[in-house]
């Protein structure tokens, strides 16, 4: 049943169909709408964009005195293909009373004739949260399939537009004033339309064979967008400023996939997750299947993309510590520039260590053969596509594994001290041989055909690379924590001394009355934390950068003397921070440099000066720190000699801080300074949806 009264009292959906130019394929596209097997009643509104083409208006003009009371024809001045689909929408919505949805049909497309009864069936069994429903995409002129399936990924949406304008667009985000953007006129509107439904809360569902064809022409609104897309890209960024924001983006990954995936030899589990209060647990087999799955077809975040092979007793000592979010990331680091990472655990640790990285750290260079030094590996870090890509070499042990294109490194070599350890941890080189030959026993046994090849940029597993990188210049960025209820602090460390680490102490315990969530950050090899002094910290994060890949470096600001490393360390350090609500500079030191890039990251930045320096004489300690002063929200002393320093380096008043040290109690009217903590509740955080 396709019919509609004349009043359109009980039409349910409405079909948008802009009309410019192009007569005969306006013709084409109208009577696929006419063809519909539907349940219910729709009509199709024709918007003439002030077309200057009489042929145009003779189409519209003949198909609506043919079909009255289905087709409804409006004519409008030219003002672009999405004030013309708002038109048509404001039209819909008055006209017809039991509106459900309206269907976005471009002239020059068509559709099947069961294209309305399956979208609107879609929005019809779905929740509130769902804002259209969207199609696999049937390109013809020239032969493409775009398959969009699998479940809806807000993250892979932010920077790939998998939802094409031939989707159906429900009521309630229409009632939610959602409207395209008529600044848009050159291209890609539909996108920053699902987008700013996204913004607002909205999802979309995917609808398999549900029959739209889109025409790929030569030359067209989309060929001459994709030709000048950089600016259209940075308008719709600029225009969802809080979508397109760096914890958001965090969050949206945690919801759409697992980025890690930690093979278990002793037990034939995987641990699938990004954060480690969601995880999915897999067989091997279930995790090769879904590896193998990743290559032929599409479905976001399906299958972690680095694996990590460890024990299970591993795993549990390093999560029970706090350790393991940060283990993880800095084989994260490591995988980012070289084809994989192996770590050896040690288990002797000097008494007052919570973890030491091995200062012995050996990097293999640009080889194509190698041996590692250790024969020992305890666990091992590698792109989960890159092994399955290789894993048909039967006889592969890590030693035969090629290196992996546009890898710096062939592999890093890493050794672990971390308390707790109870036993000699089995190797694990036999285990990734035998992982990999049940990879190519399973890959052979599988059946790649697939009838429509799909884009391949949508085969593979995910990474973080996909995204942090175009969106926000950063290899990665540390998944600390996606949840709304506290926010985020990260007390960072240029080195990991009792003092420095005391300090973090006292002021972790200050956050969380306040009702903060804190890390503790250290950017060097080694942590002086003791049995039973790490419970104020929910994350223990340590990063040994210069032992990824190069050694610390040192310069001088008007004679001070200021530790620098390289780029690829600083953007490591840089992704490391880049998630939280608040960054404190403990010590000072190389954490200085990282502060104005993360306060443009909309990062709030604190510096302590006089709190874990060691034996810098005051006058460094300043110095150092004013340097880079204008990076800094606020800037904490705790002493008043300091704070003359401060003052006399030109820091202003209004950014100072008083955060007395425990043997000190200075006044602070006298000294004219707020203290640093003055609330007694922290400030909300929201992330845009």
């Amino acid at each position: 049943m396709h019919n509609t009264s004349s009043d359109g009292a009980d039409v349910k959906v409405a079909v948008i169909v802009p009309a410019y130019g192009q007569p005969s394929l306006t013709a084409e596209a109208l009577h696929t709408a006419l063809a519909q097997v539907t349940d219910f009643n729709y009509a199709v509104v024709i918007v003439n964009d002030g077309c200057p083409h009489p042929e145009t208006d003779e189409v519209c003009q003949t198909f609506a005195a043919t079909y009255p009371g289905r087709i409804f024809y409006l004519h409008k001045r030219n003002r672009g293909l999405s004030a013309a689909r708002n038109s048509g929408i404001e039209f819909a919505l008055a006209a017809f009373p039991d509106l459900e949805a309206v269907y976005l049909l471009d002239c020059d497309n068509r559709i099947g004739p069961h294209l309305l009864q399956r979208l609107l069936t879609a929005l019809r069994n779905a929740d509130a949260t769902i804002g259209w429903a969207y199609p696999d995409v049937d390109k013809f002129g020239f032969a493409e399939f775009a398959d969009t399936s699998g479940p809806y990924s807000p993250l892979e949406h932010l920077f790939r537009n998998f939802c094409e304008a031939g989707s159906m667009v429900s009521r309630r985000m229409l009632d939610a004033s959602i409207r395209f953007d008529t600044e848009m006129r050159q291209g890609v509107e539909d996108w920053e339309f699902w987008l700013h439904g996204l913004a607002r809360g909205f999802r979309g569902v995917h609808v398999t064979d549900a029959g739209f064809a889109y025409r790929r022409r030569g030359e067209s609104m989309l060929v001459a967008a994709e030709r000048d897309f950089v600016p259209i890209l940075r308008y719709i960024r600029n225009r969802h400023p809080r979508l397109f924001d760096l914890r958001n983006v965090l969050a949206f990954e945690v919801e759409a996939q697992s980025r890690y995936a930690i093979y278990h030899p002793d037990t034939g589990l995987v641990r699938c997750f990004t954060e480690e209060n969601d995880v999915k647990t897999l067989t091997v087999s279930d995790y090769i299947s879904r590896l193998l799955r990743a290559q032929l077809r599409p479905a976001y975040g399906y299958c972690p993309g680095q694996l990590v092979i460890m024990s299970s007793s591993i795993f549990e000592t390093l999560a029970a510590q706090s350790l393991l979010a940060g283990v993880l990331w800095t084989l994260e680091c490591g995988v980012s520039r070289s084809t994989f990472v192996a770590c050896s655990i040690r288990k002797r640790l000097h008494h007052d260590r919570l973890l030491a990285w091995s200062a012995g750290t050996s990097v293999q260079e640009q080889t194509d053969t190698f041996r590692l030094s250790s024969d020992q590996i305890h666990i091992l870090a590698i792109e989960a596509s890159f092994l399955a890509e290789h894993a048909s070499l039967r006889e592969l042990d890590l030693h035969a594994l090629p290196r992996q294109p546009r890898k710096r490194q062939h592999a890093i070599e890493l050794d672990l001290a971390v308390r707790g350890v109870q036993a000699d941890p089995a190797p694990i080189d036999q285990d990734f041989t035998r992982l990999c030959r049940d990879i190519a026993a399973a890959g052979d046994g599988a059946n790649p055909w697939y009838a429509a090849v799909p884009s391949p940029y949508r085969l593979q597993t995910a990474l973080p690379r996909d995204v942090y990188p175009e969106l926000f210049n950063l290899p990665s960025a540390f998944a600390c924590g996606s949840s709304d209820a506290r926010p985020l602090a990260a007390l960072v460390l240029a080195s990991a001394a009792s003092e420095s680490v005391a300090t973090a102490e006292r002021l972790a315990l200050t956050l969380i009355e306040e009702g903060w969530d804190v890390h503790l950050v250290t950017l060097g090899r080694e942590l002086a934390l003791a049995p039973g002094r790490a419970h104020c910290f929910s994350q223990i994060i340590a990063l040994p950068l210069p032992e990824l890949l190069s050694r610390a470096r040192t310069r001088t600001y008007q004679g001070t003397p200021m530790p620098c490393f390289d780029q690829l360390d600083m953007d490591d350090a840089m992704s490391t921070l880049a998630g939280y609500h608040r960054a404190v500079s403990v010590d000072g030191g190389v954490s200085h440099m990282l502060m104005g890039a993360l306060r443009r990251l909309k990062v709030e930045t604190w510096a302590l000066l006089g709190y874990g320096e060691g034996d810098q004489a005051d006058s460094q300690i300043v110095n150092a720190c004013a340097a880079f002063e204008q990076a800094y929200t606020h800037i904490a002393v705790s002493n008043a000699e300091l704070l003359h320093l401060c003052r006399a380096f030109g820091m202003p008043n209004t950014k100072l801080r008083y955060w007395p040290d425990p043997d000190t109690d200075l006044d602070l009217e006298e000294i004219g300074l707020k203290p640093l903590i003055a609330s007694a509740a922290a400030p909300k955080y929201r992330r845009a949806v």
